[in-house]
């Protein structure tokens, strides 16, 4: 069960801030370690332990740094590509999906992931990839950092009502995630538009890359190869195609978010740990979604919608997916694009519509000091768009769903940070189990 006391956040000391931006990043690198037991904590087994003291939340400060460290914008990114190649063929390039620079790197820069946090004051989001850079390097100083973590969404008022049971967490950590005074970080992750951006990228020249439906017998880019675009030497399975994409996204993307919120709690002095999070479209959906796998009693979520598979699909049949948060972190996919052509569009548009990275960069922030380089950047090829459309749209009406066989969006791994109680660790550690900054950190930081 959620607990929801609200208590004080503690306030730090002047310099505090200062000491762990000097903190050396090599330092937090090969020091770095999981961290669990917090203040107010309990545990049993051979490591039994009654924390007693209170939870201490973290300080406004501390939890700006670690949603800046996780999610934020830090400026224009270099893009040094050869976008065409000596002869002038098209080399790919042009696939990238953003000039933003963000604190974690991204496979064709689509940023796919977005940072979801709750505490005793409720449960928050953080939009930031459609959001473009105001300078060349922004976030430099910490009132940058204070006003991104002000801009972020309040989505509830209470802390997440998380299930610590199965078959929604491992026994092992039912005894520590989301408990009083820890800030419970969950990235989630869109695949719609990693997918429909790596198609564009396989299927245009110079790549040709083919993608088949192995699994029903399917072929629907076939047209494709008979016009020369598409090469069949080497045909892709389409679900094999799909897996790449979400260890690009939830893989990749989460993966290095939660290493940058793993370094910062180190450089802060706090406890802090990664872990396989509850299930996905039970932290997203909620109690209906709980008990469909078998949960009992109460549970909250993050509020998305739902698109129900139908009943003669060959994958999933009449499960219920997650397809995007409604105006603030939607699918490229239906309800909230009419169809999959439409999604397509709506990709490409984000590159060569109106308002485009590269066919407005007079008035969007570009990383070169020309914009002829951004006007230089040959666009795909018709042919591509229309075999990503193809193929789309082939998912759409084959599966009742997009993509094919994995969920639109997910989520693989939590981070939580807390305030640690010190006396736990003398008792069952050696001294140098917490580096002096870590176990004076509740002195160094709040005079506690």
């Amino acid at each position: 069960m959620a607990v929801t006391t609200k208590r004080a956040r503690p306030q730090i000391r002047p310099g505090a801030l200062e000491a762990a931006f000097s903190f050396p990043a090599l330092d937090a690198i090969f020091t770095r370690r999981a961290r669990r037991f917090a203040l107010g904590a309990t545990i049993t087994g051979p490591l039994e332990f009654r924390s007693e003291k209170e939870p201490i939340p973290l300080a406004i400060e501390e939890e700006a740094v670690l949603v800046a460290a996780a999610t934020g914008i830090t400026g224009v990114v270099r893009e040094e590509w050869p976008f065409r190649t000596s002869e002038g063929e098209a080399t790919g390039a042009d696939k990238l999906a953003s000039f933003t620079g963000r604190s974690f790197p991204s496979p064709l820069a689509i940023h796919g992931t977005e940072l979801f946090w709750t505490n005793d004051d409720g449960v928050f989001f953080l939009p930031q990839r459609d959001h473009t850079p105001d300078r060349y390097l922004q976030l430099q100083t910490q009132s940058e950092r204070d006003e991104l973590y002000r801009r972020a969404i309040k989505l509830q008022d209470r802390r997440l009502q998380i299930p610590r049971m199965r078959p929604n967490l491992f026994k092992f950590n039912e005894w520590i995630v989301n408990t009083e005074g820890a800030t419970l970080f969950i990235p989630v992750s869109d695949v719609t538009r990693q997918c429909i951006s790596a198609m564009l990228l396989y299927f245009d020249r110079p790549h040709g890359y083919y993608v088949v439906d192995k699994q029903l017998g399917n072929d629907p880019l076939r047209p494709h190869v008979d016009s020369g675009l598409l090469d069949p030497a080497h045909p892709v399975d389409l679900w094999d195609f799909e897996r790449w994409q979400m260890v690009d996204m939830n893989g990749v993307e989460e993966g290095l978010m939660i290493q940058n919120l793993m370094i910062a709690t180190q450089a802060l002095g706090i406890g802090g740990h990664p872990f396989s999070g509850g299930k996905g479209r039970v932290t997203l959906g909620g109690e209906s979604q709980w008990h469909r796998i078998g949960g009992e009693g109460p549970c909250g979520s993050l509020g998305f919608t739902f698109h129900r598979v139908p009943d003669d699909a060959p994958v999933g049949a009449g499960e219920e997916i997650p397809v995007g948060l409604e105006g603030v972190f939607e699918g490229a996919c239906p309800p909230f694009r009419a169809d999959m052509d439409a999604a397509v569009d709506f990709v490409l548009d984000q590159r060569w519509g109106e308002n485009g990275i590269f066919s407005a960069p007079d008035s969007r922030p570009i990383p070169w000091r020309s914009s002829e380089v951004a006007r230089a950047v040959p666009p795909p090829s018709n042919e591509a768009i229309e075999a990503t459309k193809t193929l789309c749209s082939y998912i759409w009406n084959t599966y009742g769903r997009f993509p094919a066989t994995i969920d639109p969006f997910l989520m693989t791994v939590w981070y939580q940070a807390a305030h640690l109680d010190v006396e736990f660790y003398d008792r069952y550690y050696p001294q140098e189990a917490l580096p002096p900054h870590v176990r004076s950190h509740m002195q160094d930081w709040h005079r506690v």
